[in-house]
């Protein structure tokens, strides 16, 4: 590796950083090197290497600490070695495991290390571009590791290692919670019973994931990214969400697009669309029993019938659309206590305007029995409505 792209990533990675003062999501990617890390907002750099091999982030409001590290001159065997390095640098007390993620070998490690105090934390390894290793390395004072520890989970977990990012449950969720073979379910869509499956672990872990990021999402009450908190969330739980759906996503569009054409076009897919807002209409409502943890039922659970909102449906609908090639986004709003799904589809009725692209999204109503792009009165103003932008 050239000190030429080194430069170019701390250049990167400095300018990413610099955005934390916009209200802009925090999201540190490195286009050369592939990767992609969707930190909890508030983050700010506080060091770097000249070459921008190594980074340090510490929080402003929380104590914890995030360090980064490209290891791309060693050669490495493993994920495992190039965990154990970066550890044993710091002469910390770890215990490292093995896990399969994304397609590769990848380590996650538990860990103890003196500095000015004693700091505990989670690590995470993984292979990247140019047959080079990211280790990310999250913790805080031992003390309070108990009050911090979904915080720094989140934080590691939303690391990607693909140019695709977001087609994947993060490294922890895989980690804590492996495949275990299938569970066989199914769903009945414009009068067509469709037979799917997903792992016997997919409705336990995006449970999990849930409450981790709805955890983080509660230390932001009353903070000034409060909003960017909110879409953080939604969006983790999307990106969880979409892998684990993946099959599903692919039988539901095997045996309803195909009915519209096989190409894309602007009839198939409103009736595609219109197909999965029907159905999303006809659940039955419910919400989550403990008024302690967030209400958000995950997708697993919605599709075994456990329950379901407004949010979670909407975001079944994201899933379900963007799997088919058809650009949509998630709408919230706290003032309406609201969610709704939100599609490029060119047809008639309510939009939103998303000014990132200056794009009209078609917006779907998913608690009444109405056609895209048709919504309540009360819900029209769209200075409260907050868009979630989706890979």
């Amino acid at each position: 590796m050239t000190r030429h792209t080194l430069f170019k990533i701390s250049a990167v990675l400095l300018c990413i950083i610099s955005l934390a003062s916009r209200a802009e999501a925090e999201i540190i990617r490195d286009n050369d090197f592939g990767f992609a890390l969707d930190i909890p907002e508030g983050f700010a750099l506080t060091d770097a290497t000249d070459d921008g091999t190594s980074v340090l982030l510490t929080h402003q409001n929380i104590p914890v600490t995030l360090a980064i590290k490209i290891y791309c001159d060693q050669k490495y065997e493993s994920s495992f070695q190039a965990m154990d390095t970066a550890l044993s640098k710091l002469s910390a007390k770890s215990a490292t495991d093995s896990v399969d993620w994304s397609g590769e070998k990848c380590a996650v490690s538990t860990f103890e290390l003196s500095l000015d105090k004693r700091y505990k934390g989670w690590a995470v390894c993984a292979p990247i571009k140019h047959e080079s290793y990211l280790v990310a390395l999250c913790y805080s004072p031992e003390e309070i590791f108990q009050q911090c520890q979904y915080f720094i989970v989140s934080a590691v977990n939303s690391l990607s290692i693909k140019d695709e990012l977001y087609s994947t449950p993060g490294i922890f969720m895989d980690y804590a919670f492996p495949k275990s073979g299938k569970k066989n379910f199914s769903v009945r869509i414009a009068g067509k019973e469709i037979k799917s499956s997903m792992d016997l672990s997919d409705a336990e872990a995006a449970d999990c994931l849930v409450n981790i990021e709805y955890s983080v999402l509660t230390m932001y009450a009353n903070h000034p990214k409060m909003m960017e908190a909110w879409e953080r969330y939604y969006r983790l739980i999307y990106r969880d969400s979409f892998g684990r759906l993946a099959g599903f996503s692919s039988d539901v569009h095997d045996a309803l697009y195909a009915r519209q054409g096989a190409q894309h076009s602007d009839d198939a897919d409103i009736n595609y669309a219109q197909n999965l807002l029907s159905w999303v209409q006809g659940f039955n409502y419910k919400r989550a029993d403990s008024p302690t943890a967030s209400d958000f039922t995950s997708l697993p659970d919605v599709l075994l019938g456990v329950g379901n909102d407004c949010d979670s449906r909407s975001i079944l609908l994201c899933v379900l659309l963007k799997s088919a090639g058809i650009d949509s986004i998630f709408l919230f709003s706290p003032a309406f206590s609201h969610a709704m799904a939100a599609a490029a589809l060119n047809a008639p009725g309510q939009t939103f305007l998303l000014s990132a692209n200056n794009r009209p999204y078609l917006m779907g109503e998913t608690t009444a029995s109405v056609t895209w792009g048709t919504i309540a009165q009360e819900h029209a103003d769209r200075s409260k409505w907050f868009p979630v932008i989706l890979p």
